[in-house]
């Protein structure tokens, strides 16, 4: 392990989000009039220097810094940036005092506010935030602009900026990728991470400009085109896009949540005139279906167990639900609570589902749950024909060995940190160490568990669409938080961090 060469990385990665982070103070400059905003600038002024001190001192110490990035320097920066990241964006959280009204002690306000920004980072949306229309703008803006980065992703964003030589930049983009099968569009790294995030940024200018034409605010359009784009969450309203009961903005947003689930290399493949390999592409043909049936489902469970529901309205509810949910952005429209237990239901399977590889979407993702299907059938065939041999095939592809063994596990993984995490959760939000109206059920355990896991935000009953996470012990948001990062890094990155073998030279 090249440890030098892995902080050099590291700090150059920190040096990017102190600089991002330094943009929020122009709403604090904007917002100078406020009561308080002194307080709140210099939050954002000593957390970017504390960023920047970091990064420049870890840079100059590792200048010198000698050799390549191989598969586990790879693995180190990416697994390792995604938890200093969450770590050093808490900073203005904490030091704006925005959280010294909820709790009473400082390892509380320390814990909800890494929560709340590994919940950003990861784009999982879980906020503990009560009201946050009630925030400073800069902080909404800051806790927003987290999902945006880590969307499409904070290392993706570091090699198409400052670029990774030969198969260095190619193993820590891999490492951070979602999906079983990491797809280029371009032949270089560098290339495709640049045409990727261009892909991406066109989506928000244009999702930001829509917003602002149908009459959202500026800055609640562009909060809200963050969050969408980056199939993550977080919104200026504590009802969500609901409080607004604007059908325009939910047609929006609507659209945009779809593109964002979307693997973004078939964004590209459309801009390169390839319609074919998105026609035929299996995996978005699955996508819509599944976003189609689930619509049509809870609309008849609304419409014919919910005499309140309209048929219309119930079309419009469980049509931006399915695809809120499916994309693993969280947003909400209706207190999904109140739904009848099918349509509950319907979203939890599609919590663990989630959008297409290659997307920033979270969750198990529609080509593992391909893969996985295939191979256990072919192993139920191979009980009663066990000569016969079959080529495994997705999209026109082969898949080999590796990839079916990695889905395998990956799948086998996740249902592990599923159940052990439930059991973990309700043993540290244990009901003789919590007031009674923070007492934690079996549902909303799950449920907490499948949302931070997947990265979706909101779950059923106590953490559902119109609550929050802020009921939790600090020790609880402290596991949560490291959920979140499991599935933002979809397993396998972060577990060998834990691996002491990993860490010895080879």
């Amino acid at each position: 392990m090249n440890y030098l060469l892995v902080i050099r990385k590291l700090s150059i990665l920190i040096i990017l989000v102190g600089c991002f982070m330094s943009t929020s103070l122009f709403w604090s400059f904007m917002d100078r009039a406020f009561h308080g905003s002194g307080r709140v600038a210099i939050a954002f002024i000593v957390s970017v220097v504390i960023c920047l001190s970091i990064g420049i001192g870890g840079y100059l110490k590792s200048r010198h810094a000698k050799g390549d990035i191989y598969r586990k320097e790879a693995i180190a920066i990416v697994g390792l940036s995604w938890i200093v990241i969450g770590l050093l964006g808490s900073l203005p959280f904490i030091f704006s005092g925005v959280l010294n009204i909820q709790y009473d002690y400082t390892f509380a306000v320390v814990c909800a506010a890494i929560f709340e920004s590994v919940s950003g980072f990861t784009t999982t949306g879980a906020s503990i935030f009560i009201e946050p229309e009630l925030l400073p703008r800069p902080i909404l803006y800051w806790r927003s602009l987290t999902h945006w980065l880590g969307g499409m992703g904070i290392v993706v964003l570091f090699v198409a900026v400052l670029g990774g030589t030969g198969t260095s930049g190619k193993y820590m983009v891999n490492s951070e990728v979602t999906g079983p099968q990491p797809e280029s569009v371009k032949p270089r790294v560098r290339q495709n991470a640049l045409l990727l995030w261009r892909i991406y940024l066109s989506f928000s200018a244009a999702l930001c400009i829509i917003l602002m034409l149908q009459g959202m605010t500026p800055f609640d359009s562009l909060c809200h085109t963050f969050g969408t784009v980056a199939t993550a969450g977080f919104s200026t309203q504590n009802g969500s896009i609901g409080q607004y009961g604007n059908f325009s903005f939910e047609f929006t947003i609507f659209i945009f949540m779809i593109l964002g689930g979307i693997n973004f290399n078939l964004h590209a493949s459309i801009l390169q005139g390839r319609w074919k390999n998105v026609i035929k592409n299996n995996e978005l043909r699955l996508f819509l279906i599944i976003i189609l049936v689930a619509t049509i489902v809870i609309s008849l469970d609304l419409f014919l167990n919910r005499p309140t529901y309209k048929l219309a309205e119930a079309i419009r509810s469980a049509g931006f639900q399915v695809v809120a949910i499916l994309t693993t952005t969280g947003f909400t429209s209706d207190d999904y609570n109140t739904w009848p237990t099918l349509s509950k239901w319907l979203l939890i399977v599609m919590m663990f589902v989630g959008g297409c590889a290659g997307s920033t979407a979270g969750g198990i993702k529609l080509m593992r749950l391909m893969i996985f299907i295939k191979v256990a059938l072919q192993e139920v065939e191979r009980t009663f024909r066990p000569h016969v041999v079959r080529t495994l095939r997705v999209n026109g592809q082969n898949i080999d060995d590796d990839v079916r063994r990695n889905v395998s596990a990956y799948v086998g993984h996740i249902m592990v940190i599923f159940f052990t995490s439930t059991i973990f959760l309700l043993l540290i939000q244990n009901e003789s160490l919590v007031a009674d109206q923070n007492k934690l059920d079996l549902e909303s355990a799950f449920s907490a568990v499948v949302s931070t896991l997947n990265n979706i935000g909101p779950g059923i009953g106590m953490v559902g669409a119109t609550e929050n996470y802020s009921f939790f012990n600090p020790p609880a948001k402290l596991f949560l938080s490291l959920l979140m990062i499991i599935g933002r890094l979809e397993v396998m990155v972060l577990l060998c961090l834990f691996i002491p073998g990993f860490w010895r030279s080879d």
